[in-house]
């Protein structure tokens, strides 16, 4: 029988920014039960088919159709009615009123239950996803996201994406021992998702970030983590929101990531929330709302203790501070937006270079905003220091920004030199400053 491939739902999948595997874990059954369903050899069972749809973006509705539309035609084209003896000889594979018996559904039924119920390996011998590859893999993830603050997306953005795509999928495929096995290894990929749409921003791909995150955020409601996801909706979508010059949209996703969080979530989670609603409400110059958030960030942060998800761990107060002072500089308070980049800038670590050539950056910024050329020009030397030992295009752009800011007094001897400087050191920041130059 000639078997056609569900080509509408595999094109909806990748719309909601799924792979066969991280749908698969989504759903908690084997990437090849995925593929069975696109292949159209097998059906979502009625009690899967609510959370199917929800993953895939769509309604009940519409994801039946979907299905059935499918199946009607391939039954018409591959199974035509028989009649006469051919009919007879069919008898024993259909019902009564003519309809074919769905052996498919039986196949699925019965791969799932040998899987539950071997004590062995999985079908085929296929080993068992076991705690401990779970934590070799988790080791890794902490040292990428280490090599990521330190030295930028550029370098090591493809290794990530290679190790999800390899190491992760081939992991993805095979039966997890238990049930804790399996909620571990989602929010191991969900990490991994996260970092991946990260470097993504980093390296100008927004559009490969938010494929991420969604990913992401799909794995975060398959293990029931409204916490991480409250994160992922905020932090992660919401500051994409605002790098694409959308507050709006910030605002709006932040504001239900913070609703969806409520209390249950942990202080630092609420208080990383609560910087990208300040941080959304400074660029909409909302002065008033955006204050009374970042005093609440403040308190919040303040309560937070040793018992912090280890995925929220790095927002201290440092890290609070840099929001903050994000948030000031866009409500044209320069010099409280320097007192806040002093405590960043001190504490966020000698190991986050990417983070210190960002805030030596803004801070150049506020001394340029307030009219202290030497400040700024000495500032901004700094940064680009920090930013040509990443490889990180935000960093890049700041410095860039900050150049072209200054080129209205090209003529000073400071800004000369700054010039000079950055075109030994870091000659693809002053190439994107000329051009932001002339765009202006």
């Amino acid at each position: 029988m000639v078997v056609k491939k569900r080509t509408a739902l595999a094109l909806q999948r990748m719309a909601a920014g799924h792979s066969q595997e991280t749908l698969a874990a989504a759903m908690d059954v084997e990437r090849t039960t995925v593929a069975r369903w696109e292949r159209g050899k097998a059906e979502p069972r009625p009690w899967q088919r609510p959370k199917l749809a929800k993953l895939l973006n769509i309604g009940a509705v519409e994801l039946d159709r979907l299905l059935r539309l499918t199946c009607e035609q391939t039954a018409a084209e591959s199974l035509p009615a028989p009649t006469g003896q051919a009919a007879l000889q069919a008898g024993p594979n259909r019902l009564p009123n003519g309809d074919a018996v769905q052996l498919a559904e039986v196949d699925t039924l019965i791969g799932d239950w040998a899987a539950a119920n071997s004590a062995g390996h999985g079908i085929g011998d296929t080993p068992w996803v076991t705690e401990e590859e779970v934590g070799v893999a988790e080791g890794m993830l902490g040292m990428f996201r280490q090599l990521d603050h330190t030295h930028g997306a550029r370098h090591y953005a493809r290794q990530v994406r290679d190790y999800i795509d390899t190491e992760l999928a081939a992991m993805l495929r095979r039966p997890a021992a238990d049930d804790e096995v399996a909620r571990n290894r989602a929010r191991l990929t969900a990490g991994f998702c996260e970092l991946a749409g990260y470097q993504a921003v980093d390296t100008g791909s927004p559009v490969r970030a938010q494929a991420y995150y969604q990913r992401a955020l799909a794995l975060t409601t398959a293990t029931n983590d409204q916490a991480y996801g409250s994160y992922l909706v905020a932090v992660n979508l919401g500051h994409l929101a605002l790098h694409c010059g959308q507050p709006e949209v910030a605002l709006r996703w932040a504001s239900s990531a913070r609703a969806t969080a409520g209390t249950a979530a942990s202080p630092a989670t609420r208080a990383a929330i609560t910087a990208v609603l300040a941080r959304a409400n400074a660029r909409m110059q909302r002065e008033a709302e955006a204050t009374q958030l970042i005093r609440q960030a403040e308190e919040l942060l303040d309560t937070a203790d040793g018992d912090e998800p280890a995925w929220i761990r790095y927002f201290t107060h440092a890290y609070l501070a840099d929001e903050i002072a994000h948030s000031l500089h866009d409500l044209g308070r320069a010099p409280a937006a320097r007192a806040q980049l002093a405590d960043a800038l001190q504490g966020v670590g000698k190991d986050k270079v990417r983070r210190l050539a960002i805030d030596a950056a803004l801070l150049a910024s506020t001394w340029l905003r307030t009219g202290d050329l030497d400040q700024a020009c000495a500032v901004g030397r700094e940064a680009v220091t920090y930013a040509a030992r990443t490889g990180s295009g935000r960093c890049i752009d700041r410095v860039a920004g900050v150049l072209a800011d200054l080129q209205a007094h090209a003529d000073y001897a400071p800004v000369r030199e700054l010039r000079e400087f950055t075109r030994v050191v870091l000659p693809e920041a002053e190439r994107v400053a000329i051009t932001l130059s002339r765009g202006a």
